[in-house]
């Protein structure tokens, strides 16, 4: 990323300068005050919107230790801090984003179309970055805001870049491209999203079509269509390479044959006369689509083919956005009401196919609003898209809906108004559903969302799905090719949930999962996971659901072998039964020891029913730098055991003993897979890992009353805490029972309202918290932090006494799942 002293920046944006500490280095731009995370080498923004102006928040982040600031207006009072002053800091940003673009030597790839962008932005950076030193857009920031906070990240060693570019409004573009200046563009597709804010699509299409009027090469699909057309036009009129392919018969540089085979696709490409072969993980037309765009790109820089090959086969899903929570009468509920286009129609329909398994799948849906289309038209789009998929249950809203262009292949139920569903509801037996509710905002689909979610109180674990996807893949990164990510989780997925955190990993192509007890698999088997699950704690009790449900046990002793092989003489197997053995190599907790091995073999030998699938071991201390000896050592064990069993037994299994901090500080230890655990949720155990990432939840709570204390009022149980003099509590919804300790009572936990903290007054109760506001506007139903943006997980496990670990999996079942999905 960028490193710029504070007067440099303020010299490029010729900007007045109201200098402390001129020659302090800016590390860090941050534009929202609820993202601080800390101080050190921040430059804040204080842009100004319709709805909100960060020049409000300048002495919050002051007092949080924040020295730097561009503004269009000085503070009224005095602050120890620098300040940058210019008329527009948005347009800052982005001549700040432009001078650091120009400093790079990096080839810029440039992506925009409607939709697609962020997956060919992020694939095509895997692609790279396999051969090259590459920097690529954030997860999906590819606006004013997101282009500009995208090249801050650039690096003097980079050798590519991939950014992406959206816009919403005309006249938007030309900036974005004075910012990326990019040599080389793909444009994915074109579809309806903001066609209300353009004239037509062409107009919308030429808009896009500025951020390549410098490019030298252009990447586009060759088909015939109108995007098509315009695109050949305007480049042919600037000189630009176009960089074409097609699956149909007009012409283009690469000329597509697309097989589509059980879960993956085989592209066939022709091009100068020689042809080319790769396959893909997807077997769906935008992944394909999307592929292709970057073979297209990948082709013209003659990128090692064997490389491109291994790259496209393990390209990684990209997450989706979309909110999904825990209905009434075993019911989920996904709420999409972000978008309100024919793609994010089909993006939401494709991941109610994806996350129902067992459960019917029901769609509820409105007219959807800023298209840009004739109702005729939009209706029968609407239902083309519908049509694609098998549905249960549609329920159709609005009083336009009922007519010919609407023409469903399943039968639907038609309601005026969601007012209208809303009185009839309870005649809809809604049980063991997955619920879609694709709504334009003007028909509060929120009120049917409430409807039917599952009652609780006010407390929530927000989830955030594409953070876990983030983590995955960061992991995954650090991988050699064909090592297996064995996810675990055990404990309701440390705290995130267990069905929903599942069905992620399955979508996202884990290899195994790992439960701790025998009813946590059985339970996601129910729920339609089809993954090879690892039981850690697999009691003889349980060992009928284990051959029933298709589970694999660990199996730690002679004792527990034996019980498992007595137990499956009673079942006619098909096919040896698999098992994972555990074996001590310093851990002393659980396992076979290496004297042990030789008699081991020979039972198994013995024992017909039964197959080993792995060996594994546990890193009893990888997190800790001062124990890399015995870590190396035990690792260098299990190496020795696995050998010697592989040659008694005659045949190979998997190898594992990496956890999550042994993932990123051993490679030596990856073997055949690595157990990935409290990392996919975010916490790391190094400073490399915590930077890079995303704690995958926040807990939030709501203040359930506000309380004015006269002087010698006391506040909770043992009345610890008596006001001094007059005060202001509020009542937070949460306590012991959610996970918030009672360690905290006194003064040691805070909570946060508002972007301020405040402490916890007196004991912590069973449900509740109080917290001292006096001299705020807190006020009753406000939103209140736990750990999130502003008090880290890592913190609140401090004041605690314990690990984030802890923390995350001491986290009630009853405080409600809130899962965000991008």
């Amino acid at each position: 990323m960028a490193q710029l002293a504070i007067s440099k920046i303020a010299e490029l944006l010729n900007a007045e300068f109201s200098a402390l500490y001129p020659s302090e280095i800016v590390t860090r731009i941050l534009l929202d005050s609820r993202q601080f995370s800390s101080a050190e080498g921040v430059l804040f923004f204080a842009l100004r919107g319709k709805n909100h102006d960060g020049h409000k928040y300048i002495e919050d982040l002051v007092k949080k230790g924040v020295s730097h600031f561009v503004v269009e207006q000085m503070p009224t009072q005095t602050f120890d801090a620098n300040f940058v002053v210019v008329p527009d800091s948005l347009k800052a940003l982005q001549d700040l984003a432009k001078h650091i673009r120009e400093q790079s030597s990096a080839a810029v790839i440039a992506v925009t179309g409607s939709n697609g962008k962020t997956v060919v932005k992020e694939w095509m950076g895997q692609i790279l970055q396999k051969q090259f030193s590459t920097c690529r857009s954030p997860k999906s920031y590819n606006s004013q805001i997101g282009v500009p906070l995208s090249v801050w990240e650039l690096e003097a060693k980079n050798e590519f870049a991939v950014f992406e570019s959206g816009i919403s409004e005309p006249d938007e573009m030309e900036k974005l491209e004075k910012i990326l200046q990019p040599e080389i563009g793909i444009f994915t597709n074109i579809g309806s999203a903001h066609d209300a804010n353009f004239e037509s699509n062409s107009e919308k299409i030429a808009e896009k079509l500025k951020l390549f009027k410098h490019s030298k090469q252009l990447v586009y699909e060759a088909n015939g269509s109108n995007l098509a057309k315009q695109i050949e036009v305007f480049t042919e009129e600037r000189g630009i390479q176009l960089l074409s392919w097609t699956r149909e018969n007009g012409p283009a540089d690469l000329r597509i044959e697309v097989k589509i085979e059980e879960a993956q696709t085989v592209l066939i490409g022709t091009m100068d006369e020689r042809t080319h072969t790769l396959q893909i993980p997807f077997t769906d037309a935008a992944s394909i689509q999307n592929a292709i765009h970057c073979w297209r790109l990948g082709l013209e820089l003659s990128l090692d083919e064997e490389e491109m090959k291994k790259s496209f086969a393990k390209l990684n899903p990209v997450e989706m956005r979309l909110q999904m929570k825990a209905g009434s009468n075993g019911n989920i509920i996904i709420n999409d009401a972000y978008n309100s286009d024919m793609e994010s129609l089909r993006v939401a329909l494709h991941y109610l196919e994806n996350q129902a398994g067992n459960r019917k799948k029901v769609l509820i849906i409105s007219e959807l609003q800023q298209s840009g289309l004739a109702s005729e038209e939009l209706f029968s789009r609407m239902a083309e898209v519908i049509n694609r998929f098998e549905l249960d249950e549609i329920i159709a809203i609005g009083k336009d809906l009922k007519n010919g262009a609407f023409a469903l292949n399943s039968t639907a139920i038609f309601y005026p108004s969601t007012k209208h569903f809303l009185k009839n509801i309870y005649s809809h037996s809604f049980k063991q559903s997955a619920i879609l509710l694709k709504g334009a905002r003007s028909f509060h689909f929120e009120e049917i969302s409430s409807a039917l979610e599952e009652k609780s109180h006010q407390t929530v674990l927000n989830i955030y799905m594409n953070r876990m996807v983030y983590n995955l893949n960061y992991f995954r990164s650090k991988l050699n090719g064909g090592t297996r990510i064995m996810a675990m989780v055990k404990a309701f997925s440390y705290g995130s949930g267990t069905y929903e955190i599942a069905n992620l990993l399955q979508f996202h192509k884990v290899d195994y999962l790992g439960v701790a007890y025998t009813d946590e698999g059985v339970a996601l088997r129910k729920a339609g996971i089809s993954l090879p699950i690892l039981v850690l704690n697999a009691e003889p009790s349980s060992f009928h659901d284990l051959v029933e449900y298709n589970l694999e046990p660990e199996v730690y002793s002679f004792h527990q072998l034996e019980m498992l092989e007595n137990a499956l003489k009673n079942y006619n197997l098909s096919e040896a039964f698999k098992v994972h053995l555990k074996v001590e190599t310093g851990m002393h907790r659980l396992g076979f020891v290496e004297d042990q091995l030789k008699d081991l073999a020979e039972k198994l030998k013995s024992h017909r029913h039964i197959k080993v699938a792995s060996v594994f071991s546990h890193l009893a201390a990888s997190d800790d730098p001062e124990q890399r000896d015995f870590t190396l050592g035990q690792v260098a064990k299990l190496k020795q055991m696995t050998d010697k069993l592989k040659s008694d037994l005659g045949y190979s299994f998997l190898r594992h003993i990496s956890n999550s901090s042994g993932i990123s500080q051993y490679p030596e230890a990856h073997f055949d897979m690595v157990r990935l655990g409290v990392g996919l949720y975010g916490i790391g155990s190094n400073v490399e890992d915590k930077k890079h990432l995303n704690v995958v939840s926040d807990l939030m709570a709501s203040v359930s009353q506000v309380k004015q204390l006269k002087v010698g009022d006391s506040v909770g149980y043992g009345r610890t805490f008596v006001a001094e003099k007059p005060t202001t509590i509020a009542v937070v919804s949460i306590g012991y029972a959610d996970g918030f300790r009672r360690s905290l009572s006194n003064g040691v936990g805070e909570v946060v309202i508002s972007g301020k903290r405040y402490q916890v007054v007196g004991r912590v109760c069973m449900d509740m918290v109080m917290v001292d506001v006096t001299g705020s506007d807190v006020a009753e139903g406000d939103e209140v932090e736990v750990f999130g943006p502003t008090i880290s997980v890592y913190e609140l496990a401090q004041k605690m006494d314990t690990i984030p670990y802890e923390v995350l999996t001491g986290i009630s079942s009853r405080v409600k799942r809130v899962y965000f999905m991008e």
